[in-house]
């Protein structure tokens, strides 16, 4: 059994949400930012938008891991790409929230996340993965490894680093691909079905850096590194989306 990496087709966003839905169900912070049944309607479908705009946007990447038996949706990965001294708020989401949300959770954690993220960066270019999910049945079996080694290829082809933020039950996997602790998150947050922030909640900020350190040659947006970086991107995907391997 393996599993098949590729760009996922419009007809596959929505089983990137359920993917990804599957894969929080327990995660304190998702219950927390979209604490009802309605929230997690609206995120359901925002997940499914994001999904096609990480498809077509140069600065953004989404990659999913199919069953090589049935094409099922087994774990998927999405990432930003950010260049030298670049403002973060160009690459992020251009979708807002619906007031049936918790922004209080929402602002609170893009706010702790992004101030770390310039603290260990600084202005250097860097990839930003945003979501790495594997359905619970699919779990285990190294989809999630397969598709962040091709997103540390791409990385290392555009000589830059990789942040993320990890959850607790994450960190083996990330120290596995080569990854190390950079910051501490903590925040407090209510219990599932409460509103109440009585419960502490913690994450990881880790970074991978290419071999050699990188050569932090993305350019700025406005110049030629956002075709470049278009360019070598596709260059390592076939006429069906999918990545080629060496």
């Amino acid at each position: 059994m393996g599993f098949d990496i590729g760009v996922p087709s419009p007809d596959e966003a929505p089983a990137v949400s359920d993917v990804h839905l599957r894969a929080m169900d327990a995660n304190l912070l998702t219950h927390a930012q979209f604490p009802s049944p309605a929230a997690r309607a609206f995120f359901r479908e925002w997940l499914a938008r994001n999904t096609l705009q990480q498809v077509r946007n140069a600065d953004k990447g989404v990659l999913v891991a199919r069953d090589a038996e049935s094409g099922a949706v087994a774990s998927f990965v999405k990432w930003l790409v950010h260049a030298a001294g670049g403002d973060e708020a160009a690459a992020r989401d251009l979708e807002g929230w619906s007031d049936v949300c918790e922004r209080t959770f929402l602002d609170s954690y893009g706010e702790l996340t992004e101030g770390v993220r310039k603290q260990v960066m600084g202005e250097k270019p860097y990839y930003h993965v945003t979501f790495l999910c594997t359905d619970p049945s699919w779990g285990g079996r190294g989809a999630a490894s397969k598709l962040l080694r091709r997103v540390q290829e791409l990385a290392a082809a555009d000589g830059v680093a990789i942040i993320l933020e990890a959850t607790m039950e994450g960190v083996a996997l990330y120290q596995k691909l080569g990854f190390e602790t950079a910051q501490e998150l903590h925040m407090m947050l209510p219990r599932r079905g409460s509103s109440e922030p009585s419960q502490p909640y913690e994450e990881r900020c880790m970074v991978w850096t290419p071999p050699g350190g990188g050569s932090n040659q993305l350019g700025p947006r406005d110049g030629g590194g956002e075709a470049t970086r278009g360019r070598r991107r596709l260059e390592m995907l076939d006429d069906k989306g999918c990545v080629k391997l060496p």
